[in-house]
């Protein structure tokens, strides 16, 4: 039977998702130095070496970067719609790529394109209310996705038809496959001690992980031979039955299928929750698409410590009177990541082949916040209605409270506690917008999680005597920074990739200028400071209130290095310097 043919994708729609492209690539490409646009008034020129010319309104946010009106761009010669994937060969000589890495890079902004287009279709007429109204995996999918990267939703490796099945954005459900893997060839590693049946039963409910027990043993494994992974299905059909069919023959891995309820995918792709179980934890499995830069996999580096890491986060998070009243920490409950034993032979393996199988089990954000209270990523905050407002407004305007107390109320739940972990215990979080979760009490900001253990959490290189308590094993397996570098855990990955887009959509909607923003955060850090004398030392090893800090771009290293396979994911690169907005407002 033949597949029915797509809805065609309306000129409008098309116009108004090529338009927001467009004036995002500028604007990041702007801002990472890779072009120099000329900027006079409220407006601006592109002149580009082939002869081209863009033209936009726009007007300069506080940390350099142009906030630009998409309706206003044009291009001389006209040439139709103006959309990245014009610019890209028009700009060609300024972005210096190859022509394998422009090619690709068009792909990746197609797709990106055509998921806009999605998106905005399913979600882009429900106004600001509408949207927080939404069940919180809904208002997820919603999500305009990476704020800094330009192709955010590339995802190659997926047609059409996996994007309908499993991009969260269509919010389709479906469940997973499950193998039983032979213990000899996983690496584990829980939270608590927990096993194995305790935390499926949790996930599965005790009917149905009984049936995935059962299928185990009546295919002549065992728990104590065989641990339970489940996979996205996804990966089983187009990765694993081919890449692992020796250990499939050999029954070092036996396909057991389908079990437990239907999960939904949030943004990040490979993490998904549940729908028939909501609280239940959340399942975190390896993809092989390329998105965002880098190849969605579950390594293994960290699956040992991950469980003991979780553990010893909760328990200084309880012990601190700053943070148990203000932080959770969603624990790494168990992970498994099974080594392919032929490509494990492979010298300098790229990075994509090594993380083919894997899983890891992780508290829910809904699951773990106390009745009443809406636990909702950081990303949602800057996420902008039809009209423009960022929902951080709509909260604020919700809860009855003015801008400046809402912010107040945001920083003290969300940078303070970043700021303590790193200046009492040494520890950084990368805290994007999809790694650090707001909890909402009537839209109050009231607390905030914190995930993404595995690869995502840096400590300090010195031996600070608060780390005296983390296995040595952990502390060997960590990333361990200098101060100058893991404080960009908070700078970089917090206020530029987060704060930098909420405070210039907050000034473009009219409910706060930029200054007063930074003016507010700095107030903030600064009474916590004074309220914690004893860390003066650590403060200033930890200067948040510096001139200039490095300007780290993610984009600009796409276009350089292409899309090759290598053994470790690519690294950002570096600008000149940035003006920080807290020195400018603490100096005024």
């Amino acid at each position: 039977m033949n597949a029915p043919v797509p809805t065609p994708v309306k000129p409008d729609a098309w116009a108004r998702a090529g338009r927001a492209a467009l004036a995002k690539m500028i604007s990041e490409l702007s801002y990472e130095e890779v072009l120099a646009p000329e900027c006079a008034g409220g407006g601006a020129e592109l002149r580009l070496a082939s002869g081209v010319v863009y033209r936009f309104a726009c007007t300069r946010g506080i940390w350099g970067n142009l906030l630009i009106d998409p309706e206003t761009l044009s291009r001389t010669p006209a040439a139709g719609v103006p959309t990245p994937l014009q610019f890209v060969p028009d700009a060609r000589a300024e972005l210096g790529m190859t022509p394998a890495t422009e090619a690709n890079f068009l792909r990746e902004l197609s797709n990106t394109l055509r998921q806009d287009i999605e998106t905005a279709a399913k979600y882009g007429a429900l106004d600001a209310d509408a949207l927080i109204s939404l069940p919180v995996h809904a208002l997820h999918a919603a999500l305009e996705g990476h704020p800094k990267a330009v192709a955010n939703k590339g995802r190659i490796g997926w047609g059409t038809e996996d994007l309908a099945r499993f991009s969260p954005e269509m919010g389709a459900a479906f469940r997973l496959f499950w193998l039983a893997a032979d213990r000899r060839h996983c690496k584990i590693g829980a939270s608590g001690g927990g096993d194995e049946r305790a935390l499926i039963e949790s996930s599965l409910g005790a009917e149905e992980a009984s049936r995935l027990f059962a299928a185990r043993l009546a295919a002549g494994a065992s728990a104590d031979t065989h641990a339970l992974i489940p996979v996205h299905p996804w990966q089983w059909d187009h990765v694993l039955q081919q890449a692992y069919v020796g250990e499939l023959a050999e029954r070092r891995l036996i396909p057991l299928g389908h079990f437990g309820g239907r999960y939904t995918a949030t943004p990040s792709l490979r993490t998904l929750t549940s729908i028939d179980r909501p609280g239940s934890p959340d399942v975190k499995l390896a993809l092989t698409i390329l998105n965002t830069s880098a190849w969605r996999g579950i390594p293994g580096k960290y699956i040992a410590v991950g469980g003991a890491l979780s553990d010893w986060l909760e328990g200084i998070t309880q012990a601190d009177p700053l943070l148990s009243s203000r932080v959770t920490v969603l624990r790494e409950l168990r992970g498994i990541w099974y080594e392919h034993p032929v490509y494990a032979q492979v010298p300098d393996l790229p990075y994509q082949f090594a993380e083919t199988l894997g899983v890891i089990w992780r508290d829910s954000a809904s699951g773990r916040v106390a009745g009443g209270r809406r636990a909702c990523l950081m990303a949602t905050l800057l996420h902008r209605a039809p009209d423009g407002t960022p929902l951080a407004a709509a909260h604020a305007r919700r809860a009855g409270m003015g801008m400046e107390d809402w912010l107040r109320a945001l920083f003290r739940v969300t940078v303070v506690p970043l700021y303590h972990y790193l200046t009492r215990y040494g520890v950084g979080f990368i805290a994007h917008g999809q790694n650090v979760t707001v909890v909402l009490e009537d839209d109050v900001p009231v607390g905030m999680a914190v995930k993404d253990l595995q690869g995502d959490l840096d400590l300090i290189d010195q031996d600070f005597p608060e780390l005296a308590g983390l296995d040595p094993e952990i502390q060997a397996t960590l990333p361990r920074k200098p101060a100058t570098h893991i404080i960009h855990d908070i700078q970089t990955a917090h206020f530029v990739t987060v704060l930098r887009f909420l405070s210039a959509r907050l000034s473009a909607c009219g409910a706060m200028g930029e200054e007063t923003f930074y003016r507010i955060l700095g107030e903030e850090l600064q009474a916590h400071m004074k309220a914690h004398p004893q860390l003066g030392e650590r403060f200033a090893m930890f200067d948040l209130f510096t001139p200039t800090l490095p300007r780290v771009c993610i984009n600009k290293v796409r276009l350089a290095i292409g899309y090759g396979d290598d053994a470790a994911r690519p690294l950002p690169a570096l600008g000149t310097d940035l003006v920080n907005p807290l020195y400018i407002c603490k100096a005024r």
